[in-house]
């Protein structure tokens, strides 16, 4: 029996207190942490990340703050994950981002700034790029889950394949760290970009000292 287990936890009887829901869910599904899950090579775009943040932080025109929770406009999977993360104690004390690149003036200035050649570097169309600058502070972070595309392929509707890049802006601090499946990655460059594809299961978190800025870039690989 494996005592960490939130299954296996006797104190855990009633379904209002049971915390397995989120393990039951990766069993079923059959993710498990103990096969390696092979990620592609990192590659190493150039960014200026002062150019970044400066911009983040002062000239963005419009920000969105949230925090990983059940929301209505979910489909059931998301809700579902939310559901299960917020019954484990995540709430916004610990799971809040300051993001931009919703807005289409942020989008646009995002993707201008990441430039041509690091959109042929990652493989992707640039013109359909969805790119979001998030911004954790420390005690932050987004919780276990994977991401299903949703509202871009309801957007496009085109059968070209997607994927999106975890892309670091700030250089690595202490307790800057992102996890894909069961690879682990910290001690990062600025610039460092790692593909995370549909339905791979990944966190990422700052349990350090400083801010740390990232970007997602979504996109059509242009194969």
């Amino acid at each position: 029996m494996n005592i960490y287990d939130n299954k296996n936890n006797k104190q855990n009887e009633s379904i209002f207190t049971y915390k397995g829901y989120f393990q039951d869910s990766l069993d079923k599904n059959g993710i498990d942490l103990n096969k390696h899950w092979t990620m592609t090579p990192k590659i190493s775009l150039d960014i200026d990340h002062t150019r970044f943040v400066t911009y983040f932080r002062d000239k963005a025109k419009e920000y969105q703050v949230k925090n990983y929770m059940p929301r209505p406009f979910y489909p059931a999977e998301d809700m579902f994950q939310a559901t299960c993360l917020m019954h484990l104690g995540y709430s916004k004390e610990n799971c809040t981002e300051r993001t931009i690149g919703l807005n289409p003036i942020d989008n646009k200035t995002l993707k201008d700034m990441i430039g041509v050649t690091n959109f042929k570097t990652m493989g992707l169309d640039p013109e359909t790029c969805l790119v979001k600058m998030l911004e954790f502070n420390p005690g932050h972070g987004i919780p276990l889950h994977r991401d299903t595309f949703n509202a871009f392929k309801s957007k496009y509707k085109d059968d070209r394949r997607i994927t999106r890049y975890f892309v670091a802006i700030s250089p690595w601090d202490w307790g800057h760290m992102l996890q894909v499946h069961n690879n682990v990655i910290a001690n990062w460059d600025v610039g460092d970009a790692y593909e995370i594809p549909e339905g791979i299961y990944h966190l990422s978190s700052n349990f350090g000292i400083a801010p740390k800025y990232t970007l997602t870039v979504t996109g059509f690989v242009d194969e």
